[in-house]
């Protein structure tokens, strides 16, 4: 099919990536913290608050993916970065209880939005840079690191400061958007007598298996980021050499990222086998701490989740691209983003029950042996296309 597809360059997508990733990190390393130290509201709450905005972000992917096939791309971007302005600007000057929960929900329902259409934007200009999902990833967690990085010091001086300074730069990325992004050109539609032409169902099984593996991923990625800090104090690990594994993990990122993109070229190939390869080192991360009570374990641990993150993150959302046509590029994007918020949302409710049921060796068995399932299906995946 021939397809004409007008774009921003690979530049200005990176940039807004930058930008929007460097947003969501000044604000979520903070938010429990705020809700419980100053709100004074419990752990429950604030739990209970950040899966209230995952599950918006999710709805907000879900809509994206629909929006971008239907409508124009880059207006749902325009929404979705106007919703998200608009909270963050709100949370800036009114932040008290309970309005803070209505607005964090509003901020992810927005994000989600502007997420899934900008993975849908980087989808359409994989067919000219074959790299920029790997780009893509890469300045997202370079942004993210120095977001995490600067949201203590801005927290300190007040909690205006941290949602001003992420309304600034959601403006800047509104701006980029505005400025720099064209609209996609697609070929017109068939008219409305033709009946539309459903996903094959090889192609369907494909996405299933590639989604559920992405939410298994998160499900145990999120235990590093509540349940193993826990387990990590209790054996006596200071709240600072916590933090610093995911100072680690960015290190690690920004440093062997352009390495690994170096040696392995994309192709449906290599994205199918980086993705199955990320995920069996995430699996065995958390074969790595159990029974640790040293804190070089974590570290390699971490090191371990951090590689599997390099492959299998990276490559996921480009081989669901490979099952796409211009026609359903944004829904099936946006699929591969809410299996990610799906997993986030839940899972530090699924770590916590399953810690609370059993305990936490169990839970990390559990774990490696749902990453080995997941494993198994990506292995039946055939090639194939819409």
């Amino acid at each position: 099919m021939g397809v004409s597809v007008t774009m921003t360059k690979t530049r200005a997508i990176l940039f807004a990536n930058f930008c929007i990733n460097m947003g969501i990190g000044l604000i979520m390393p903070i938010t429990t913290l705020y809700i419980h130290q100053d709100l004074h509201e419990s752990l429950v709450v604030a739990g209970s608050t950040l899966m209230g905005f995952s599950l918006a972000m999710t709805v907000g992917n879900l809509f994206a993916g629909w929006l971008f096939d239907h409508w124009q791309p880059r207006q749902v971007l325009i929404v979705g970065n106007t919703l998200t302005v608009a909270a963050l600007l709100t949370l800036t000057f009114i932040h008290g209880w309970p309005v803070f929960v209505g607005l964090v929900v509003a901020y992810g329902l927005g994000l989600g939005l502007l997420n899934a259409a900008m993975n849908g934007y980087i989808a359409y200009q994989q067919r000219i840079d074959a790299n920029i999902f790997n780009q893509g990833y890469w300045i997202a967690s370079v942004g993210m690191g120095i977001a995490t990085a600067s949201s203590g010091f801005l927290y300190h001086q007040g909690i205006q400061w941290v949602f001003g300074g992420a309304a600034l730069l959601f403006i800047l990325t509104f701006a980029v958007i505005g400025g720099l992004f064209q609209p996609i050109v697609r070929p017109p539609r068939p008219n409305a007598k033709q009946p539309r032409v459903p996903l094959t169902p090889q192609v369907s099984r494909n996405v299933t298996v590639v989604s559920v593996m992405l939410v298994i991923i998160w499900i145990g990625y999120e235990q590093w980021n509540s349940n193993v800090s826990v387990l990590m104090l209790r054996e006596g690990v200071s709240v600072e050499k916590y933090s610093l594994l995911f100072t680690i993990n960015t290190g690690l990122i920004v440093l062997i990222q352009p390495i690994v993109t170096r040696l392995i070229q994309p192709s449906w190939r290599s994205d199918l086998w980086k993705v199955i390869s990320g995920a069996l080192l995430f699996g065995v991360s958390y074969l790595v701490i159990i029974n640790a009570d040293a804190y070089w374990r974590f570290v390699v641990g971490m090191t371990v989740v951090t590689m599997g993150e390099i492959l299998a993150l990276t490559a996921a959302p480009s081989l669901m691209n490979r099952f796409a046509t211009d026609r359903n590029r944004g829904m099936i994007q946006s699929l591969a983003s809410l299996s990610g918020s799906l997993g986030r949302s839940i899972g530090p409710v699924v770590g916590s029950a399953l810690i609370t049921l059993v305990n936490y060796n169990w839970t990390f068995l559990i774990l490696f042996v749902l990453h080995v399932v997941g494993i198994v299906g990506l292995l039946t995946i055939r090639r194939a296309r819409a």
